[in-house]
């Protein structure tokens, strides 16, 4: 009997109560509340905390792009108002030039000229003046504004603040490759005008010294000042002076020297003149080579009828030359004796005076550049002595004569 009250026992014990599921015997513990409210917690605390170093990072590269757009359009600014700088200087200075070949072109001396590089500088002037035309407003560098709000600014804002700063960095590239070409194209052309105005002008001396060639007899003072206007037509540094009113005073110079040989050749023509030319011709056949120049005069040195007058201007420049005055009694007693011969040797004697093999004897010891003893000695070691100059200046030594003997 005990075991069956055990059985029963037993059996209550273990019979499932209706309406109720009984928990299986592995499954977990149900979690608590708050644990969950933690989860969901931290995670929104992650998803902020990246948004926010995202954003943070969004802002920094804003803003340094900003801060690099900035300086690169600074830089950019700058190497545009060179290039402008640099254009802008050019094309005056071409400018510049082609007024002053203007003032040659357009002038009456070089209407008539049938030099070749008249034509070409004409050309060159031309197309000077079509590029000063074209590019009279170039655009200088733009002075863009680089300010940017102050403060905080969002990131949106930054970034398009770069992309505003970075077109205008484009912008003045393209200018400043504009500006270069540009002054290139000028500078070019301003070469080319440069190159047409040198040329015409060497060519223009070069016919000046080729009209003194021709026109030996021209008065040799007028060969002089024609060759210094020569030189400053070759000179290269003479630019600045090389403008119409020059050309005029180069052509002039040179219609004078043709002047001059014209009347000097009707002269010697001119049977009443013919003792004059055979004084001139003596006294050449005695100057070495030295040009000289005559002038006739009634009276010399307030010296005329009944007198032997005469004065010598000598120059050291080209070569040596002298200004001979004579007195026109010469010309009537040439034929009565040698004194007026010994005057005109005189005279030459003066003219011999800057040749390189005189210069030591004329003013070594013998002489000390003493003018009118070393032209009185001159004369009289040419064989002459009455005339020669002794009567006015005194002899000089035998030594003297013999020293200035040695100049031949």
């Amino acid at each position: 009997m005990t075991d069956d009250v055990t059985d029963d026992v037993t059996d209550a014990v273990t019979a499932p109560v209706p309406g109720l599921v009984a928990p299986a015997a592995d499954a977990p513990a149900p979690r608590r509340p708050g644990r969950r409210r933690l989860a969901r917690a931290g995670i929104l605390l992650a998803v902020v905390a990246l948004l926010s170093a995202g954003f943070w990072g969004w802002s920094v590269a804003g803003e340094n792009r900003q801060i690099a757009a900035e300086s690169a359009l600074t830089t950019q600014l700058d190497e545009q108002t060179d290039a402008f700088n640099a254009h802008d200087a050019r094309l005056r200075n071409t400018v510049w030039l082609a007024g002053q070949v203007h003032s040659v072109v357009d002038s009456a001396a070089f209407a008539g000229d049938t030099l070749a590089e008249a034509g070409a500088l004409r050309e060159a002037l031309a197309a000077a003046d079509r590029i000063a035309e074209e590019q009279s407003d170039a655009e200088p560098a733009a002075d863009d504004d680089l300010t940017t709000g102050a403060g905080y600014r969002p990131p949106w804002a930054t970034i398009a603040d770069a992309e505003r700063l970075e077109g205008l960095t484009r912008d003045s590239r393209r200018s400043e490759d504009r500006l270069l070409t540009a002054a290139t194209d000028v500078t070019a052309t301003r070469d080319s005008l440069d190159d047409a105005e040198a040329a015409y002008f060497t060519a223009a001396a070069t016919r000046a010294e080729q009209t003194i060639s021709t026109d030996a007899l021209s008065n040799r003072s007028l060969q002089v000042a024609l060759l210094r206007l020569a030189e400053q037509a070759r000179e290269p540094t003479m630019v600045n002076a090389r403008d119409g009113v020059f050309l005029a005073a180069l052509m002039g110079a040179e219609e004078q020297v043709r002047a001059s040989q014209a009347l000097n050749e009707a002269r010697r023509a001119d049977p009443a003149l013919a003792v004059r030319s055979e004084i001139e011709d003596y006294a050449r056949s005695l100057s070495n080579g030295v040009a000289l120049e005559f002038v006739w005069a009634e009276e010399v040195s307030g010296l005329g009828h009944d007198w032997l007058s005469g004065t010598a201007e000598t120059y050291d420049t080209d070569g040596g030359w002298s200004i001979i005055s004579l007195n026109y009694t010469i010309e009537e007693v040439w034929y009565d004796g040698p004194e007026a011969h010994a005057l005109v040797a005189h005279e030459v004697g003066h003219a011999q005076v800057y040749r390189e093999t005189c210069w030591p004897l004329f003013s070594g010891a013998t002489f000390e550049q003493d003018q009118e003893t070393w032209a009185t000695a001159w004369s009289m070691s040419q064989g002459f002595d009455a005339g020669s100059g002794v009567e006015a200046y005194g002899r000089p030594s035998d030594e003297q004569v013999a020293v200035a003997g040695q100049c031949r």
